[in-house]
């Protein structure tokens, strides 16, 4: 798609979008955020940070015995030492993230395949139920979808345009999506695929090819500067996290089958991923939904002629689909952030082509969108009940701390996961005499 200059009604039609995004994200932000055990953890870790204390590990995975690297401390640092220590400033950054990658989504999108379903994509996700959850309360996994699309929009400017420098942003970006999330793997077939394709068109002009080489070292370097910390943490620690992966991997009968082609797993995840994303999270029709729409991109697969781009988000998603498939356990909403917002592309993409061919799929093309927004609207999260986990968890510790009188205490709950760790924070911030 060749570019298209940006007119004053797209400026102003994207403003509007971003302002809503921004906005839904935002409202009584403090409220609605999740403040658990993993939010405590996190704003632990990253207070005894802003003290000088380094970190090399990033949060234990749901999964084994496997950490994260530690980049998501260091990014919602400046937030936690801007707001004091309230644990509202990284949630107001995870936000802030968010509405950037749905500017983005519409920035890219008008790129790969016009102004419309660039405008379109970044509705559809801004009003989007699952995305407002994770982009309103400060964890890991939210910022997910920024960095994927990042490092996707990076590898298609080396392998089309040719602007090898963009392999460096490839190596940062992927080192900050593996450090939200493992499944950022399943981004590494993408990644293979079209770098081999770039380096196939460059081998046949030495200075090309050349170029191609340099700049891959360098990504790879600044991949590994940015995983290095996690490497010293495994030297360390007799090699911990390798030994975990290497266990989740040969552990397959309770964590992945490498047949992805059995219905018994790609149709559930399918009819998951339709219903999160695309049906504000309502099970109904969901999977003859989600059939649909596999059908509608054969369709413009086939008969699209210029496609590269399609070809990308689909690739995308397949490798997405494909890995989410294989996964034997339960799959929920934020795993397969990193195909979020090919997701809403895809959706632009088909409604929009939807609205150019004919009368009869012009009325489609419309019921289609007035449906996906109503259920966005009529379901949106804004309507729910705030928590108000945050506040009631900063009451009682204020009441444990007042009904301790300045004497030491213990403190420990009946749960089965790290539910202290959020009181706990506000001990230490207290300096209340809490025995660790």
């Amino acid at each position: 798609m060749e570019k298209t200059k940006i007119t004053k009604l797209e400026i102003f039609l994207i403003s509007l979008v971003i302002l809503l995004c921004l906005g839904l994200r935002l409202y009584k932000i403090d409220q609605y955020m999740t403040f658990l055990g993993d939010e405590g953890r996190d704003v632990r870790v990253v207070s005894n940070l802003l003290s000088g204390n380094l970190v090399f590990i990033g949060p234990q995975t749901s999964i084994g015995n496997m950490y994260l690297g530690p980049l998501y401390y260091y990014l919602i640092a400046p937030a936690l030492a801007l707001s004091g220590g309230n644990p509202v400033g990284p949630a107001i950054e995870v936000a802030f993230l968010g509405t950037l990658t749905v500017f983005l989504t519409w920035w890219f999108g008008r790129t790969w395949f016009g102004r419309n379903i660039g405008l379109l994509a970044a509705l559809l996700f801004a009003l989007s139920p699952v995305a407002i959850i994770y982009s309103r309360s400060s964890w890991n996994p939210n910022p997910m979808p920024l960095f994927s699309l990042l490092t996707i929009w990076s590898i298609w400017q080396v392998y089309r345009h040719k602007r090898f420098g963009y392999l460096s942003l490839v190596g940062i970006t992927m080192a900050f999506a593996l450090q939200m999330h493992y499944l950022g793997l399943l981004l590494i077939p993408v990644l293979g695929i079209y770098w081999l394709l770039t380096l196939k068109s460059a081998r046949k002009i030495q200075k090309e090819k050349s170029l191609v080489i340099r700049n891959s070292i360098l990504g790879i370097i600044l991949f590994l500067v940015l995983m290095s910390p996690l490497a010293l943490f495994d030297l360390k620690h007799d090699f911990m996290n390798l030994k975990a992966f290497q266990a989740f991997f040969s552990d397959r009968q309770t964590t992945i089958n490498l047949n992805p082609g059995r219905s018994d797993r790609f149709l559930p995840v399918l009819s998951q991923i339709t219903t999160d994303m695309v049906l504000a999270r309502q099970t109904q029709y969901a999977l003859i939904v989600g059939i649909t729409i596999i059908l509608f991109t054969l369709f413009f697969l086939i008969n699209t002629k210029k496609k590269s781009a399609l070809i990308l988000i689909l690739t995308w998603l397949f490798f997405g689909a494909l890995g989410l498939s294989v996964y034997k356990q339960h799959v929920y909403a934020h795993y397969y952030g990193f195909i979020y917002p090919a997701i809403y592309l895809l959706v632009a993409f088909i409604i929009v082509r939807l609205w150019q061919m004919s009368l009869v799929t012009r009325f489609i093309s419309l019921a289609s969108l007035a449906i996906l927004i109503y259920l966005s609207v009529i379901f949106s999260p804004v309507k729910d009940t705030p928590n108000n986990q945050l506040a009631r968890t900063r009451e009682i510790s204020s009441l444990i701390i007042k009904e301790s009188e300045g004497e030491p205490f213990n403190f420990g709950l009946i749960a089965k996961q790290n539910y202290d760790e959020s009181y706990r924070y506000f001990f230490e911030v207290n300096n209340a005499k809490m025995f660790r």
